[in-house]
């Protein structure tokens, strides 16, 4: 029974490096990691599916040997992991820059909500961007795809194939360019609305002179953005699925990246 108990225990730790890969990506993806949830919960998920993707990568029990090797490879594989989760969170994160931008625009930066996803306050339209952004990526799902890329990013960089290429410099300065236009495209018709409206305004204050341009204007500029955000909402489904593809790329650069 020692014997068995022994070898099971060996093989488990063969398969640690690889599991880790899958547990950073867990860590940090979007629809996968949901800070309100229960610790246990988000504990059992990434473990569960570690077990159940490790397996085809396939262990390395000869590093077992070397311990200082060994724990330089989990390192490797947990930091990639996490990479792969970022790059995959921060596609999303354009949504919610998007609606801090629009709130900064309408004047509702003043009334903030918690957001249950970060744990802090975030704006009205910020919050409501992000968590409508990401019930559309669950309803699509997404999550299933990241799992399922997950494990065929071992067959592009195997275990123990983990390097930081010249190229991750690169990614990071696109990742922000590309959440940067992505969120300003989304926010892009209530802004040209409210730009339009706040034109409109000071024409009518050129013209009538002893209208309260501030006690007209702001309830107005808030109730046509809000209309126009409603008359919008069946486009987002369509900026999702944009975000969606530019993620495929986005983490298929940063394998390659780590790759290199």
């Amino acid at each position: 029974m020692t014997e068995i108990t022994a070898a099971l225990l060996m093989e488990i730790a063969a398969l640690l490096p690889a599991g880790l890969r899958v547990i950073g990506l867990v860590t940090l993806a979007p629809g996968l990691s949901f800070e309100q949830a229960p610790m246990n919960a988000r504990v059992i998920l990434a473990i569960a599916l570690g077990a159940l993707i490790a397996p085809i990568a396939g262990g390395h029990p000869e590093m077992l040997d070397e311990p200082l090797r060994f724990m330089l490879l989990c390192l490797a594989e947990l930091l990639l992991g996490l990479a792969l989760g970022f790059t995959a969170g921060v596609m999303l994160e354009a949504m919610r820059l998007g609606g801090e931008v629009l709130d900064l625009q309408i004047g509702l930066r003043a009334g903030q909500l918690y957001d249950p996803v970060t744990g802090a306050h975030s704006g009205i339209l910020s919050t409501a961007y992000y968590m409508v952004a990401l019930l559309l990526f669950l309803s699509i799902n997404g999550h299933h795809w990241l799992v399922r890329g997950t494990a065929a990013s071992f067959s592009m960089v195997p275990v123990g194939g983990t390097t930081l290429g010249a190229d991750m410099g690169t990614l990071v300065g696109e990742l922000g360019t590309t959440l940067l236009v992505m969120g300003l495209r989304i926010a892009a018709p209530i802004m040209a609305a409210l730009l339009l409206a706040d034109l409109a305004l000071g024409l009518v204050v050129r013209a009538v002179p002893q209208i309260n341009v501030f006690l007209v204007g702001i309830p107005a500029k808030v109730a046509l953005a809000l209309v126009i955000a409603a008359a919008g909402a069946p486009f987002l489904l369509t900026n999702v699925e944009r975000l969606a593809r530019l993620m495929a790329q986005y983490l298929e650069t940063t394998l390659r990246a780590f790759g290199a």
